[in-house]
């Protein structure tokens, strides 16, 4: 499970997030989920890149991982 901050003392599960909208304010952002709407502290274009940018570093520490697993393994005889 990964959680992101969104607010002071506010995080929520990035998997359960389903959508990000603009708040009135223009300046920061509302977050839905199934269950709650959140305000964020963050402009719209700031969640959005921090939300993008912790997929792309969960996906490159699992290919890291295989690759490592590839290189110690060794077939069983």
């Amino acid at each position: 499970m990964q959680y992101i901050e969104i607010a002071d003392g506010l995080s929520v599960r990035v998997d359960e997030i389903e959508a990000i909208n603009v708040a009135e304010d223009g300046l920061t952002s509302v977050v839905k989920t199934h269950h709650n709407v959140y305000m964020s502290t963050f402009p719209y274009n700031v969640l959005l890149e921090l939300i993008e940018s912790r997929g792309a570093v969960t996906e490159k520490k699992e290919e890291q991982t295989l690759n490592i697993m590839k290189e110690i393994s060794t077939p069983a005889w």
